[in-house]
């Protein structure tokens, strides 16, 4: 996800240092809190956060997903994955372009949408939001429109969002029913050869109604390795490429550059009240990062596609320096969770916590390569791939002790 840096003036705003051996509240020495201009910045001058007393379960609560066998437990291309408040799970899968709702010990209910453009049917279902009630409203990036759905998954209505700005991505629904979405890029063939390209757009807000309302800013996109033959170009996210991360929570939302560590909360209309950042010691990509990544996306691909593949990784630059971090996500009590960047087949997975003033609370491990979703009081929601290339849902315990 990205977003954009609204850098000019923030020299005028308030500074919080917190020089911190630990995490501030886990042991680390409280900061100073200066506010100015309604903007609060958080500096970690020094990085060792310390455990949470919190615990994610080993094995998972629920798994849903199987090889072989019915139909409704066989996932292809899950875009979206969500709970409800009473324990059923909604999972929209890509690769029947439906909606399919279990019960809290994962057995199947109903599939509801099928492919197609018509009243609550799907051309390239993704995002999921869950509403009060229970309702669930399902984004289709490829006919730019969400379909939203009562409790018992009986399809309501479809909202188009109306612009000119071609594909766009959402990237979550404010508590007033507006939408921020994010433009995606194109690219034209140029001149013959190679080259990195980072791009910017706006972030674009969309009222209940899909019309659209306002720019929350300009937001930086996601580095892409272009190649241009002629008449064709194409483009490839650039492996531990720099983007920024873009979460919407309550009636804001953050986005975080992942060239450095700096996150910053903002209200719709991308005003800053929040900057979150860290001096960390650079994590160098090694020559065995890129084998690994190279092997891991090399394994599975079909011999007809193999020499391209082969090619683009002959060719394609890697960074000499891993993200600062790789995904956000914010808890029911608006706690932000940000995900350090990993190598590829790192058995740990590692999130530092900062609780809604900025202030960090510590860090916690959560099963390695599982995609997390969604994040519950007493959960953890995700998606998990086996080497088999066969996708799961899972649900595994979260403990916070007495916090």
């Amino acid at each position: 996800m990205t977003g954009s840096t609204w850098q000019a003036g923030l020299s005028t705003l308030a500074v919080l240092t917190a020089a911190c051996s630990g995490g501030t509240g886990a042991g680390g020495a409280a900061p100073a809190v200066i506010d100015s201009a309604g903007v609060t910045i958080v500096e970690y001058a020094t990085w060792a956060p310390e455990p949470l007393p919190w615990s994610v379960g080993v094995e998972p609560l629920l798994a849903i997903g199987l090889l072989e066998g019915d139909e409704p437990y066989q996932f292809s291309q899950i875009g979206g994955v969500a709970r409800l408040s009473d324990g059923r799970i909604v999972v929209a899968n890509g690769g029947t372009q439906e909606l399919r709702y279990f019960d809290p010990t994962g057995r199947h209910l109903r599939s509801v949408g099928r492919k197609g453009d018509g009243p609550g049917e799907f051309q390239s279902i993704g995002t999921l939001v869950v509403l009060p009630g229970d309702s669930v409203a399902a984004y289709d990036w490829n006919l730019q429109r969400v379909s939203f759905f009562d409790p018992a998954g009986t399809f309501v209505r479809s909202v188009p969002f109306q612009h000119s700005a071609g594909v766009a991505f959402p990237v979550g629904r404010f508590t007033d029913g507006t939408w921020l979405l994010q433009p995606g890029f194109a690219f034209a063939p140029g001149e013959s050869g190679a080259t990195v390209v980072r791009d910017t757009s706006r972030l674009l807000v969309f009222g209940a109604d899909g019309r659209l309302r306002d720019s929350a800013g300009r937001w930086i996109g996601p580095e892409f390795y272009v190649r241009s033959e002629g008449t064709h170009a194409s483009a490839s996210s650039l492996p531990f490429g720099r983007v920024t991360e873009v979460v919407v929570f309550g009636e804001r939302y953050f986005e975080g550059y992942t060239e450095r560590y700096e996150i910053a909360r903002r209200t719709p209309s991308g005003v800053a009240e929040l900057l979150i950042r860290a001096r960390r010691a650079a994590v160098p990509v090694t020559e065995a990062t890129v084998a690994a990544h190279k092997a891991e996306h090399l394994r599975d691909v079909e011999a007809s596609f193999r020499p391209e593949i082969e090619r683009l990784y002959r060719d394609i630059p890697f960074p000499n320096t891993m993200p600062a971090f790789d995904d956000l996500q914010v808890d029911p009590d608006g706690n932000l969770w940000v995900r350090e960047a990993s190598s590829p087949g790192a058995d740990r997975r590692i999130w530092a916590v900062f609780d809604t003033a900025g202030r960090m609370m510590g860090s916690i491990e959560t099963p390695p390569a599982v995609g997390i979703r969604q994040i519950g009081r007493g959960y953890l929601l995700g998606t998990w791939t086996d080497d088999l290339d066969v996708e799961y849902v899972r649900m595994y315990r979260l403990d916070r002790g007495r916090t």
